[in-house]
């Protein structure tokens, strides 16, 4: 089964996550972006407002790749204001028709264990299909690491 890895990060935590799915279940990884530098405190405070206000409206993805040779895509993003960031949601939006039939979402956070059921299905929505699973990962003083190669291993 072909797989690849997307990632969005603002901190590369996100990133180093999905760096070890990958590297566990023998996939490709690829970052999305919407261009911009949101790293640094003002940073930060434009991904809220971009999150609450779902104003992004481009994004794109690093590389030559194309989402139809995939037979399944996971979709690494952070949570921004208590919800997946709005770059995630816009490249979900932007390449509903692209994905393959299984999609993952691995959502990244901070705070405790949250329940995401609703933006889950929110973004689902915008994919047009029930996404095949996801999880969501603690960041801050927690072994992340160690949760992203549990999530890894039901992939196998």
């Amino acid at each position: 089964m072909r797989t690849l890895c997307l990632y969005y990060t603002r901190t590369n935590t996100t990133k180093e996550i999905m760096e070890n799915i990958a590297k566990i279940i023998g996939a490709d990884v690829a970052e999305y972006t919407d261009g911009k530098d949101r790293r640094g405190f003002l940073g930060y405070v434009g991904a809220c407002f971009a999150t609450v206000n779902n104003t992004i409206s481009k994004v794109s993805v690093k590389g030559d790749i194309s989402l139809t040779s995939y037979d399944r895509v996971l979709i690494g993003m952070p949570v921004w204001v208590e919800g997946p960031c709005a770059i995630g949601r816009a490249l979900i939006k932007k390449h509903s028709g692209d994905m393959p039939s299984e999609v993952y979402y691995v959502v990244t956070h901070m705070g405790d264990k949250r329940d995401y059921s609703a933006k889950i299905k929110a973004m689902d929505k915008l994919l047009g299909k029930p996404s095949a699973g996801q999880v969501s990962i603690r960041t801050k003083d927690n072994d992340y690491i160690k949760d992203s190669n549990a999530f890894a291993q039901t992939l196998i």
